[in-house]
């Protein structure tokens, strides 16, 4: 028996969070949404890695360039199904494009526009998103850091590789997100918990719940001890569930307003 595609509605919205301004030694971590007005099945594959979503990345006089990832995975497809007013989140980190090269290679101002596909032959398009990078005051070791294409391949690949190893542990982790990153690709569950605990205090549970989806999503590494790391801290602060739905890749239902 063959079982149809479910059928998707136009009651799907797609949008794209990110910082309004961030130094170039921050590494970027946007949120990407869908929200449902009536009932919807979609791919939950809400992440870069996988390749339902994309995100075009337009510089201050440059051409538009894809953010890729540099391990993609050609796994099955995930669907979930929304309820009205049921959204779902996922992590996405922009660091690189096409060769490794880092998407924002100078200060200035980046639109950001994301592209999702609920089923194969749909796609629903997030209205742009402008993020202003700016020139760190004092930092400029952690901005080249993340430029490097051994410390990307890394952070995207959530392994440390040896010629990366002095930059995740120095530059890269001067910052609170990038701390994380890096204590993900290090595997250490301590150091994770320590970093996660660190960034929930300066940006709240969802900011490294966001950080983990975006480069170990839940639905295509269930039950990683690194994300597991990373839900035992936020489970005390996480009041509406949002963090422990983004570490599961399932729906949330924002609290009424």
């Amino acid at each position: 028996m063959t079982i149809p595609d479910p059928v998707t509605t136009p009651e799907l919205r797609l949008s794209l969070e990110a910082p309004a301004r961030l130094a170039l030694d921050e590494p970027l971590i946007a949120l990407a949404r869908l929200a449902a007005a009536g009932p919807v099945t979609t791919s939950s594959r809400l992440n870069l890695i996988e390749s339902d979503l994309s995100v075009v990345v337009t510089g201050p006089g440059a051409h538009p360039v894809r953010a890729i990832w540099p391990y993609p995975v050609d796994s099955g497809l995930r669907r979930v199904t929304l309820a009205a007013g049921e959204v779902l989140e996922g992590g996405v980190l922009l660091l690189a494009g096409s060769g490794r090269k880092p998407l924002f290679p100078t200060a200035g101002p980046y639109e950001l526009v994301a592209e999702f596909s609920p089923t194969p032959a749909t796609t629903v398009t997030a209205q742009p998103v402008t993020v202003i990078r700016e020139d760190p005051a004092e930092a400029e070791d952690q901005a080249r850091a993340l430029a490097d294409p051994g410390v990307i391949g890394s952070l995207m690949s959530v392994s440390v590789s040896q010629p990366a190893a002095d930059a995740l542990a120095g530059p890269v982790s001067t910052t609170p997100t990038g701390r994380l990153l890096a204590a993900l690709a290090a595997g250490d569950p301590a150091g994770i918990r320590e970093a996660a605990a660190a960034l929930a205090k300066v940006a709240g549970p969802v900011a490294p719940a966001t950080t983990a989806a975006a480069v170990l999503p839940p639905g295509l590494f269930p039950g990683d001890e690194r994300l597991a790391a990373v839900a035992a801290v936020l489970a005390a602060q996480d009041d509406d569930g949002r963090a422990a739905a983004l570490l599961a890749e399932r729906p949330w239902r924002p609290p009424a307003r």
